[in-house]
């Protein structure tokens, strides 16, 4: 990951909290805290619900690829953030939820409460948006199901449904339903990089010059770490 990217994505990361300690804004370092940590809970729960997720993801991508090519990892990954792009929207929508909530909470008697309310439904309307927008300008969804065979990388599409407060916690009733994406193994060269707990994963394909960059987990504390780290390794970054 280049390192201005970096920067700025744990500058916003810290600067959150940090800003509302410097203005003695309790309430919102309360709602930041509570994001993280909700962020947090949600990644230890889904991983104790999906203790076989390496082995229902080879055995979907399989039924999709068919029998033409046998798969040999698969893991589900996204595409990497456009940070600058994904701030701006996050601090537009946070505004306007802001705005929003604390007109509503106003007529309702919640006052600042409402506000803070409107501005993280707005933080993560703005972030899911974003999120939507950037991958389907690379014909790709916003999760995808990356297989690896013997001959290609593919990439299908994973249709989680695309409302805001879809929460992850399973994968089990998903299923992919076509191959975005084919990369030739022996015309694509792939690297990586890490960011934090997340792996930054480059294809590219030296006839096409066609080149994709995902973010995945491949760390033990994800449920998707085994499987993550499967395609890695089989790509030859393990």
């Amino acid at each position: 990951m280049p390192r201005p990217k970096t920067v700025v994505g744990v500058a916003f990361l810290v600067g959150l909290p940090l800003s509302a300690v410097l203005l003695r804004d309790w309430g919102t370092l309360a709602l930041v805290a509570g994001v993280y940590g909700g962020l947090f809970l949600l990644m230890y729960a889904r991983k104790r619900k999906n203790p076989d997720l390496d082995k229902e993801y080879l055995s979907k991508a399989q039924a999709v690829i068919g029998d033409s090519e046998v798969v040999i990892a698969a893991s589900v990954m996204a595409p990497q953030d456009k940070t600058g792009e994904l701030i701006w929207s996050i601090l537009k929508s946070s505004i306007k939820g802001q705005i929003v909530g604390g007109l509503t909470g106003s007529l309702v008697g919640l006052g600042n409460e409402g506000r803070e309310a409107g501005g993280t439904l707005g933080m993560l309307t703005g972030m899911h948006s974003q999120r939507r927008e950037n991958a389907e300008r690379q014909g790709l969804t916003p999760v995808l199901l990356v297989a690896v065979t013997a001959k290609s990388v593919q990439l299908l599409d994973w249709p989680r449904p695309d409302q805001t407060v879809y929460v992850a916690t399973s994968e089990t009733s998903i299923v992919p339903t076509k191959v975005l994406k084919v990369l030739d193994r022996v015309s694509t060269v792939a690297t990586k990089e890490m960011s934090g707990l997340t792996t930054l994963l480059y294809l590219g394909n030296t006839e096409t010059g066609e080149s994709i960059a995902l973010q995945c987990a491949a760390n033990g504390a994800s449920a998707d770490g085994k499987s993550g780290k499967a395609v890695l390794a089989e790509i030859g970054l393990g």
